[in-house]
């Protein structure tokens, strides 16, 4: 029986480079940010519901999902932030099992900002929390994104990365100092 195990935690705590290093060791790994992306690029089911929910200007000539314009409205009002994910997030974990169950390995995972939102903590058998302090966090994100300190803050405090009360979470500490593949590889072995 193959297990699926979640990747998550806060803006800038490392989800992608924990990613990377299990791609790099020969790991399968989904990154629901960006097949959400491309299935909303790529769908004409979910174009349709986004163009009934949102208007006609969500898409753009080009056929491709005007992300400023819809990020503009789902983040205005937390309704359409809702219409908006009960859109795109089960067709995402759809794409998801299916992408798990063609893997044709024991472990696989996904990397995910939003756990609990999503619903795909239904469908895990155990989750990674990449942890790493705020100051670091904020440090990483304001220059990966050229941010302000206040601007990351914010998105920290409005983000839920309390995962201490699932089933089966393990922490990964990402803070620059702890190495990071001993505790990939002690997290694998307690896998099988």
């Amino acid at each position: 029986m193959m297990k699926l195990v979640a990747i998550v935690g806060g803006i800038g705590s490392g989800k992608s480079v924990v990613s990377s290093v299990l791609r790099i060791i020969g790991y399968n790994v989904y990154d629901c940010d960006s097949r959400a992306r491309s299935l909303m690029n790529s769908s004409a089911a979910i174009q349709h519901d986004l163009v009934a929910a949102f208007g006609p200007d969500v898409i753009t000539g080009d056929g491709t999902v005007d992300a400023p314009r819809l990020s503009s409205l789902v983040f205005a009002d937390k309704s359409l932030l809702l219409t908006l994910n009960s859109i795109v997030h089960p067709r995402v974990k759809d794409d998801l099992l299916q992408w798990a169950s063609g893997c044709g390995s024991d472990v696989a995972f996904f990397e995910t900002a939003i756990l609990r939102e999503s619903g795909f903590s239904a469908v895990c058998d155990a989750v990674w929390c990449v942890a790493a302090p705020d100051e670091v966090r904020v440090r990483r994100v304001m220059a990966r994104n050229g941010v302000s300190e206040a601007a990351v803050r914010a998105r920290i405090l409005a983000q839920n990365n309390d995962y201490s009360d699932l089933h089966d979470c393990s922490f990964i500490c990402n803070d620059g100092v702890a190495a990071l593949l001993p505790q990939i590889h002690d997290l694998l072995h307690n896998l099988v």
